[in-house]
């Protein structure tokens, strides 16, 4: 009796181990399989981005589920691996798994790709576990343009000798985030404070504009105006940082400088002086069409009384002679 009531408790006492060891392997299965993801993603629009969904024991992984939504009670499903099968709605419409099943590769990122994507893992039945990405959608910058060329480089422009200061603005167009544009003048940073609004064909993407008056006081001849556009870190290296130089040169004894310069600034002046040019031509030209009527009538008149003159002044048998056989004497000599 005593023997056997030995033999039920070591029976009792291994069992209880086993389911012992058991709940505590479980729970470190459990501990170890958490799916993870990038807390935030920042993709470049018209591009091929990839979301990673990690975690451990894929063998035992029965599913993997891709879902986006603000919340995952409202998230809905976009792809879907299970046992051994990619299916869901969006399965090879813009969106695929890599070869590890659990990757999401997004083939062409548009602005709809912005926000939180669910990553759900189901490794058995009873055991599943999610994690969540924010996804940012960027786009690169139109490369800065100074207003004062509008062709890009190299620019050149000329300011009178006595100027001491210049306006330069210069824009960067069309970037999601806003990039941020920094002046130099002759490699030295300038103290601005750029402007940012929405661009008006992208309401989604914005504009930069930096206005900034440069200061010509200086003996120099010439000054280099660099604007530089610095972009997103996430974006290519050939993204992140472009240029646009502009050189201000002095004109040297240019009389016509200010005035060109005038007219630039004050283009009603501009039209008032074009309207006068135009007209003080157009009177030049009816003096001189007159002119040549009154030269032309005054060679005429002087031609007949020259031929009258040489008329009167023949033998009277050779101008009978010339009135019967031209009738060119015949206008001016009423003898005839």
């Amino acid at each position: 009796m005593p023997r056997l009531y030995l033999n039920m408790m070591d029976k009792m006492i291994l069992n209880l181990g086993v389911l012992l060891m058991i709940v505590v392997l479980g729970k470190n299965i459990a501990s170890a399989s958490r799916v993870t993801t990038d807390p935030v993603v920042f993709v470049q629009r018209n591009t091929e981005a990839e979301l990673k969904c990690g975690f451990k024991y894929k063998k035992a992984v029965s599913s993997v589920t891709w879902k986006k939504g603000e919340t995952y009670d409202d998230a809905v499903e976009v792809i879907k691996y299970f046992m051994g099968w990619k299916t869901g709605p969006k399965f090879n419409k813009g969106y695929d798994l890599a070869d590890d099943n659990s990757t999401l590769i997004i083939k062409n990122v548009g602005d709809e790709d912005a926000g939180t994507w669910w990553c759900t893992v189901v490794v058995t039945d009873p055991w599943t576990d999610r994690s969540s990405t924010n996804v940012t959608v960027t786009v690169p910058p139109i490369p800065p343009t100074i207003t004062q060329c509008p062709n890009g480089d190299p620019c050149e422009i000329k300011v009178d000798k006595d100027e001491t200061n210049y306006t330069v603005t210069c824009t960067a167009s069309g970037s999601r985030p806003a990039v941020t544009l920094i002046l130099y003048q002759d490699n030295k940073k300038l103290d601005a404070d750029p402007q940012q609004r929405q661009n008006a064909d992208d309401p989604s993407t914005y504009d930069t504009i930096l206005e900034i008056p440069v200061n010509l006081e200086s003996d120099k001849d010439e000054f280099v105006i660099t604007c530089e556009a610095v972009g997103h870190h996430t974006l290519p290296a050939s993204d992140q940082r472009a240029q646009q130089v502009l050189k201000i040169q002095r004109s040297q004894n240019d009389p016509t400088m200010s005035k060109r310069k005038d007219d630039e600034e004050n283009p009603e002046i501009g039209s008032v002086k074009i309207g006068i040019y135009a007209g003080v031509g157009a009177v030049v030209a009816i003096a001189l069409i007159i002119s040549i009527i009154i030269a032309a009538f005054v060679v005429s008149s002087r031609m007949q009384d020259s031929e009258k003159h040489d008329y009167e002044n023949l033998p009277k048998g050779f101008r009978n002679g010339l009135c019967a056989k031209s009738p060119v004497y015949q206008s001016p000599v009423s003898a005839c």
